[in-house]
């Protein structure tokens, strides 16, 4: 067997934006107002000014359309400029010759290159009927405690899909990062990078809300024995005495090097494929970054 050591000295860092995450950690947010989200006094969402349920609503009618209108096209290697087409549709409440009626607001509905997230989706094994079926068939679950990131996050009623908005530089952040995401994705397809099916954009009252759909790597029915959140760093990494009252606390960097002083143990095999792909996998972002 081998010890996989995590120490101050030896840890792999990665320094994604706020959306690229590991699962989601929960977290009680008192506050009524945190960046672009607000929650009134009788319990309702908005996000810049949008209520919930018609981003919810909005989301699933524009996903829905532009998954099946791309399913009728033949499927074709993705080429580089297909990573930097956006297709639009309008969705009028009033319905039209290619949308359905609906009672939200008249919106625009964005789509991020969709051949190449159509690509991703196959790779991942995620047929086009399913993903319409987890993401359109039911109405979708908002979390309630979705942190300090002051984003929504929904996820799917059958513990899928995470759908959460992001700002506008996140998004473009995985805009650019597509090209590398795409090679790594054939050259690994061990990665440890997240799972993004999809990348959309609601125009709704002049504001642009923009959404990433990615896989719940931490469903429900998972049983969670411990929980870290590791970034590599031991600078006021401990848990709080707040956070460590909690029935299901989440530790940092500094409670593992205390509570796992021997590391994990992996076998040979094990370790070796972990260590050459998260090797590979910081190629993808040092190459993003322009480091040689």
């Amino acid at each position: 067997t081998v010890h996989l050591s995590v120490s101050p000295v030896s840890v792999v860092s990665f320094s994604f934006p706020s959306f690229i995450c590991i699962g989601l950690l929960h977290c009680q947010a008192h506050e009524k107002k945190i960046g672009h989200r607000r929650v009134d006094a009788s319990g309702e969402t908005t996000y810049k000014k949008t209520t919930s349920s018609a981003l919810q609503g909005s989301i699933q009618l524009g996903i829905g359309y532009t998954v099946g209108n791309l399913s009728s096209k033949p499927e074709r290697d993705v080429l580089m400029q297909d990573f930097y087409v956006v297709e639009s549709i309008f969705f009028p409440s009033e319905g039209s010759n290619l949308t359905p009626a609906h009672h939200y607001p008249d919106f625009r509905f964005k789509t991020y290159a969709p051949v190449a997230f159509r690509y991703f989706r196959e790779l991942f094994g995620i047929r086009p009927d399913d993903y319409l079926y987890s993401i359109c068939n039911e109405p979708l679950i908002e979390l309630t405690n979705p942190g300090a990131s002051g984003s929504i996050f929904y996820v799917t009623r059958d513990d899928e899909f995470i759908i959460k908005t992001v700002q506008h530089k996140e998004a473009e952040f995985l805009q650019k990062l597509l090209p590398g995401y795409y090679m790594n994705l054939n050259q690994n397809p061990r990665t440890l990078l997240p799972k993004f099916f999809g990348l959309y954009c609601v125009q709704c009252g002049g504001k642009n809300i923009r959404v990433v759909v990615m896989n719940n790597i931490l469903p429900c029915s998972v049983r969670m024995h411990l929980k870290f959140d590791l970034k590599g760093s031991t600078y006021k990494r401990r848990a709080s005495k707040k956070e460590r009252e909690k029935s299901k606390p989440t530790f940092k960097d500094l409670d593992f090097l205390n509570d796992v002083p021997e590391g994990l143990t992996l076998d040979q095999d094990t370790y070796g494929a972990l260590v050459k792909t998260l090797q590979r996998d910081c190629l993808v972002r040092k190459e993003e970054r322009g480091v040689g």
